[in-house]
């Protein structure tokens, strides 16, 4: 031990702030000796650094207390910049807990799908001593890591020796045992042991084999020549693991082959190989079309796995083949994402409008005995645009999600895998940081998409978004965009956030003292509470209203409350500076957003969607919207396009924020029960509503004081949707006893010429053998006496 005098002296020496090592060393002095403390000081010298350098070091390795102590007792400069630092202090030592919390979380969920005990930690002194030191506490933390994947190890030799024993005596057919390998070789343990033993099939994408490791010695060419050459085959050890798994599979590598000598008949041999390959029981030749550089056909059942035809539901997959000197296809552009093959093709740089199928992905291919069409998918989906398998908009990536939990992880885990961002591990991060916000998770992936194959991208980046500090703020505006430009909404949101965690509930009076705490002068508490109901319109809100407010539990949040403090003082200094009524306008947008929703089932609805959410200017948005608006009129009610599952009640909730932005004056307010699920598809039921909720809107235009109130009850085996309001009512337009004239095309609650509206909306809800009422022209309710719509769904 080095001797206490020499180590009194360094804790009183100014100059030991400019050493981080050091600093970090003497908050233990019983640890010292001369080594490290040697150390420690050669290494000050030759880093060379000052105080601030030292603090920021300290912050980046993780070495929480010493960077406090450093702040509490160090000579740092610039000590108004004081609470900034606090600030960094506090979000770093979150960031780390957070991050030791999702590696034990994980290491906890492969341990359950392991079905193996997870090494003992205690989660209590991990995080008491990641609070101190994360250096300390990472050794503890990879060690269990270490010990469980040994465990692991083992548990899957056990499995292979098991499935190797059913395999000899026969009591497993070869696809289940492909399967199983599968899912061993990914960890699930416990739905392997399941799917040996008494056939259980598993789900997701683990279980389908995949691609052998290419060998990187050998080139697909040379490879080729093995298969072509009898002779070699029997020469080269190397081939055996690369034999094709039956004579389809022979097959398609002798049609790629020839494809160098051109012509049709090569390119109709290539494409009833490959169509054979795919399906073995349901294979018939094809016949190619000629076009520009090639011939055009098509892969049929590239989608007949059930747990993915959702993506494609009509199946077939177009398949260009290239010439002999082709090297991309021509003329294309508006066919839906192909595949494209030939001896000269070459994939594009990046994302594309087509997939290459080369010889190496080929030869790969032609090694597996199950799910081809998976692992063809598996080809061609990195390559192609990643609304393919992950929708263009927010809505069309939450109708592809699904209602409930399963189907929503299920979907997630498919479009990881075939689009090449990763596994259970990335869907596990991306369902927790967003909390299923479809419009967060739309954003998470296409910047995993944008990062993939560089260096620090995919789940490394994931990992460490927070840190990224131009998608940290398109999180926050994603998060923030549905309240619109008004700053007491934004007010009310970061108050409570401030006020407690997410996950906890905040009442109005926490929030309004919150609020308090943080400026002299703060917004009317009635326009603070009446912004608080407004925060229902966010996804990430749980509930909301004018007494409470509850937001989800996710990472998005969490790291957005590390800066709540913040955010409010500077809202409530803009509000200060600018009162609400001085607000900017925002060009229509919010209103824009509304009507949008009416053409949920027209063509180009969903390029439009896309145009709103990005930088197109208003002239030309308006343009398109016009243009929508004559497809929805002359669209017919298609009843493939209507049928589905819709939970109601947050559709009801994102529609009623999206009507409080287009009519800011009457007040919307919600009775429902916790979920309501109807048989009806999502963009449907959103047609629906929106035109009675647009009824409500226009009879209340210029109100102040309105009310529309949206009541959903179940009744035997449907849903009943009250819609009423407090508006004039429908007066004498139509005949007493012929409320049914109000449906009929061209009428409508404001007279002739106004378009088919409701008559729309009779026809949608009927098609899924539902109906709408007009319950009451007016005075049908003592206070709301306005019209009062019925909606009638069955129950999903």
């Amino acid at each position: 031990m080095t001797d206490d005098p020499v180590i009194e002296l360094l804790g009183r020496w100014p100059g030991r702030f400019r050493f981080g090592r050091l600093a970090v060393e003497l908050r233990r002095p019983e640890r010292l000796d001369d080594a490290s403390l040697t150390d420690a000081v050669l290494r000050g010298i030759a880093e060379d650094e000052d105080e601030q350098s030292v603090f920021e070091s300290l912050l980046r390795e993780g070495e929480v207390e010493a960077a406090e102590y450093l702040l509490e007792h160090g000579p740092l400069p610039d000590q108004a910049h004081l609470s900034r630092r606090l600030q960094a202090i506090t979000a770093r030592r979150q960031e780390l807990l957070d991050e030791l919390r999702s590696r034990r979380a994980a290491l906890q969920k492969r341990a359950l799908e392991a079905d193996l005990p997870l090494p003992d930690l205690d989660l209590a002194e991990l995080e008491r001593r990641c609070a101190v030191s994360w250096p300390e506490t990472l050794p503890l933390l990879e060690q269990a890591e270490a010990d469980f994947s040994e465990r692991l190890r083992a548990g899957q030799q056990a499995l292979r020796d098991r499935l190797a024993e059913r395999e000899a005596e026969g009591t497993t057919d070869p696809a289940g045992a492909e399967s199983s390998r599968a899912l061993i070789e990914a960890g699930l343990l416990r739905a392997a042991a399941r799917q040996i033993d008494d056939g259980t099939r598993s789900s997701g994408p683990e279980r389908v084999p995949a691609l052998p490791a290419w060998m990187p010695e050998v080139s697909p060419e040379q490879l080729l020549e093995w298969h072509l050459d009898p002779v070699q085959q029997q020469r080269q050890a190397r081939f055996v693991r690369w034999t094709p798994a039956d004579d389809s599979a022979r097959q398609l590598l002798e049609a790629y082959a020839s494809l160098a000598d051109g012509g049709f008949d090569t390119a109709q041999r290539f494409a009833t190989a490959l169509n054979s390959f795919l399906n073995r029981d349901d294979a018939e030749d094809i016949r190619p079309d000629e076009v520009t550089g090639g011939y055009l056909t098509t892969v049929s059942r590239a989608f007949a796995d059930p747990e993915i035809a959702r993506f494609r539901p009509l199946d077939n997959l177009d398949l260009f083949i290239g010439g002999p000197e082709t090297r991309e296809p021509e003329g294309m552009e508006k066919v839906a994402p192909f595949v494209a093959a030939g001896p000269a093709l070459r994939a594009p740089a990046g994302r594309g409008g087509y997939a290459v199928l080369g010889l190496r992905a080929l030869l790969q291919l032609a090694t597996l005995r199950t799910g081809r069409s998976t692992a063809l998918l598996r080809v061609l989906g990195p390559q192609w645009p990643l609304a393919a398998f992950a929708g263009r908009t927010p809505d069309e990536l939450d109708e592809l999600l699904g209602l409930d939990e399963s189907s929503r992880w299920l979907t997630l885990r498919w479009m990881l895998d075939l689009t090449g961002l990763g596994g259970i591990t990335v869907a596990d991060a991306l369902a927790y940081a967003t909390g299923w916000d479809p419009a967060l998770l739309h954003l998470f992936l296409q910047a995993l998409a944008e990062r993939q194959g560089r260096a620090g991208g995919g789940t490394q980046w994931l990992s460490q978004w927070r840190q990224d500090r131009p998608f940290t703020a398109a999180v926050e505006d994603t998060v923030l965009r549905p309240l619109g430009p008004s700053l007491v909404a934004r007010i009310a949101f970061w108050a409570a956030l401030a006020a407690a965690p997410p996950g906890e509930e905040v009442t109005a009076e926490e929030l309004l003292t919150e609020a308090q705490y943080a400026a002299d002068v703060i917004p009317d508490a009635e326009a603070v509470r009446a912004a608080m109901a407004g925060l229902v319109r966010l996804r990430s809100a749980k509930e909301a209203s004018a007494d409470r407010v509850r937001f989800r539990r996710c990472g998005v949040l969490a790291v957005l409350g590390d800066q709540a403090q913040q955010r409010l003082e500077a809202a409530l200094r803009d509000w200060e500076a600018r009162p609400e009524d001085a607000a900017p306008e925002d060009d229509g947008h919010a209103v824009r957003q509304w009507e949008a929703r009416r053409h949920g089932l027209s063509p180009g609805y969903d390029d439009y969607m896309a145009a709103l959410a990005g930088s197109a200017p208003a002239a030309d948005l308006d343009t398109r919207l016009a243009e929508l608006a004559a497809r929805t009129a002359e669209n017919t009610v298609d009843g493939q396009r209507v049928e589905g599952t819709t939970d109601l009640v947050p559709l009801l909730r994102e529609m009623a924020g999206m009507w409080q932005q287009a009519f800011p004056g009457p007040q919307v307010e919600i009775g429902a029960p916790a979920a309501a699920v109807a048989r009806i598809g999502t963009r449907a039921a959103q047609v629906l509503l929106y035109e009675l909720l647009a009824n409500a809107g226009e009879a209340l235009a210029g109100s102040d004081t309105g009310r529309v109130a949206i009541q959903v009850e179940p009744s035997g085996g449907e849903w009943v949707v009250d819609v009423r309001d407090s508006g004039p009512g429908i007066g004498a337009t139509y005949p007493q006893g012929r409320e049914d004239l109000v449906f009929r095309a061209g009428r409508s609650t404001k007279g002739e010429g106004r378009g088919d509206g409701l008559h729309r909306v009779r026809r949608i809800a009927e098609a899924v053998d539902g109906d709408v009422l007009l319950a009451a022209r007016s005075h049908g309710h003592p206070v709301l006496k306005g019209a009062h719509f019925r909606l009638i769904l069955p129950m999903g």
